[in-house]
């Protein structure tokens, strides 16, 4: 079997969903290919309880606390057996693979259960070793509860042709590409300061033209985008506060506490960056408008 990189997706959220909901929307079927190397599905479960081991706190002198949940399906990228021992996701495949999956549905699946896993010629399991990320941060913060906290096999199937179209067209990706980092990101972060400035400026780097008039290019463009999108509450006036927000921060002063329109605010501006890179990826006539800076001025004026 030789080497795999995975990423667990954890069942912890399962049980404050309502009842019928898991069984309704089932995970996708293992397994479930995503690539010639990429597939959706259960790892054995004596390496996942490993996996999920090595992701926790370790403890000295006091007994080590029980896990209190399991795998739900991993993410797995196949790797040749003759690939370095320790060099997990070298090439950010299984990571990207993540990242689009949270476009079609926002979920809580991070990279604290992240290993490569190495095989006997008999499929045992010869090592583990854990991810070890270093720089950014490894598990995933959701603005709101999700009400179907992992992916289903239609969800699934729509991020096999995400991949393909992130590979095949990279050309016409590249404002959508930058975004969708600055969007990884931001999920990543657990201080609001932090993500909003970095989901706005995902927003910019999909819509920005030029040097100048940036707050007018962000308020009028954003508020446009997300009408095209179908996300209510981000008119011109909502924009203009989430850019008046983001200065504030960038330029060293204090968001201060958050009340719920500005919840609202942050989850509206968030929801519009995630929907943009989805159609960004998926439609090619709206990727060409993100190709051209004269097209982007056309389609949403200043």
């Amino acid at each position: 079997m030789g080497i795999h990189d995975v990423v667990i997706h954890t069942n912890q959220n399962i049980f404050a969903i309502p009842p019928g909901t898991l069984s309704a929307n089932p995970p996708p079927p293992d397994l479930f290919h995503l690539g010639h190397d990429l597939w959706i599905g259960k790892i054995d479960a004596t390496a996942a309880r490993i996996v999920l081991e090595l992701g926790e706190p370790n403890y000295f002198g006091t007994p080590k606390p029980v896990i209190q949940f399991a795998q739900l399906y991993s993410f797995v990228r196949e790797k040749d057996a003759q690939a370095a021992p320790y060099r997990w996701d070298e090439d950010s495949r299984l990571q990207l693979c993540i990242a689009l999956s949270r476009l079609i549905c926002p979920t809580s699946v991070s990279l604290r259960h992240a290993a490569r896993i190495r095989y006997n010629s008999d499929s045992s399991v010869a090592d583990i070793s854990p991810s070890d990320i270093r720089g950014v941060g490894i598990d995933t913060f959701l603005n709101t509860p999700p009400q179907r906290d992992w992916l289903t096999e239609p969800d699934a199937c729509r991020l096999r042709d995400l991949l393909h179209k992130m590979y095949s067209k990279p050309s016409l990706l590249d404002r959508a590409a930058r975004a969708l980092w600055y969007y990884e990101y931001a999920v990543r972060t657990y201080y609001v300061e932090m993500r909003w400035v970095l989901v706005a400026t995902g927003l910019e780097a999909l819509v920005h033209v030029g040097r100048f008039h940036s707050t007018r290019q962000f308020k009028c463009r954003v508020s446009q985008l997300a009408g095209e999108l179908g996300v209510t509450g981000m008119g011109i006036s909502e924009a203009e506060q989430a850019y008046v927000h983001r200065s504030t921060v960038a330029h060293g002063q204090q968001l201060h506490q958050l009340l719920d329109p500005d919840r609202q605010l942050y989850a509206d501006m968030e929801n519009t960056l995630r929907l943009a890179i989805l159609r960004a990826i998926e439609d090619d006539k709206f990727a060409s408008v993100l190709s051209d800076p004269q097209e982007i001025e056309r389609r949403w004026p200043i």
